[in-house]
């Protein structure tokens, strides 16, 4: 299926406010927008509206469209969601861990995770890889709709999950926790592994107050 105009200009959007290319709080013109992509208003406008709806860009009546804040509390409660969303799903695994089609994903995605966590690696694709190892995951249970409201969380908290994860002492921690979620489900201990999710995505939540603060300054500093 061709891809739309507006379906064209989302995709470019959504990288942009999801990077931060536009600077929390600022105005994004429609005029502008559509004449740097070389299109019309109406599929940057649909566009736009498609943000708001996701959370990602603030509509403000009688004004036009803004890009979203770098928000503590949000970003908290959307960690607080995503513990809730990725625990359950661990939870629901716990009938199907004998199963031999099930073990072998989850034996696949521990020496994927062992094999993509070397040293040296772009911090943009430490991120990428830390969202994928959660998104399989969830979809070991095949609730699609789980993954669907993860994706969109991790569009909304991806900048300072980004700068969470250039700090080594982190990149190290994630990849002992997820072997550590891992091993606890090919053991057979799907609370054990729930349990553990929640204690990593909590350790997270607590870095937040640093993530916005460093994250403010890079912005305003670049």
């Amino acid at each position: 299926m061709q891809e739309s105009t507006a379906d064209r200009a989302y995709g470019h959007l959504h990288a942009m406010v999801v990077s931060f290319e536009f600077r929390p709080g600022e105005h994004l013109n429609e005029v502008s927008l559509a004449r740097e992509l070389g299109m019309s208003r109406a599929p940057v406008r649909e566009a736009l509206n498609r943000l708001t709806s996701e959370g990602l860009v603030e509509a403000v009546s009688g004004r036009g469209f803004f890009c979203r804040r770098l928000n503590p509390r949000e970003l908290r409660d959307l960690y607080a969601v995503r513990a809730d969303l990725e625990a359950g799903g661990l939870m629901a695994l716990a009938g199907q861990l004998a199963d031999p089609d099930v073990r072998a994903r989850l034996v696949d995605l521990r020496a994927a995770w062992v094999s993509l966590s070397a040293p040296g690696q772009a911090i943009g694709d430490m991120v990428d890889q830390d969202e994928a190892f959660h998104l399989v995951l969830a979809g070991v249970s095949g609730n699609a709709e789980r993954v669907k409201i993860l994706r969109n969380i991790n569009a909304r908290i991806r900048f300072v999950r980004r700068i969470n994860v250039e700090r080594p002492e982190r990149q190290a921690r994630t990849l002992a926790d997820h072997l550590d979620i891992l091993n606890a489900l090919l053991d057979g201990d799907a609370g054990q592994a729930a349990d553990l999710v929640r204690a990593h995505l909590e350790a997270s939540a607590r870095e937040i107050e640093h993530g916005v603060a460093d994250g403010l300054l890079r912005l305003y500093t670049n």
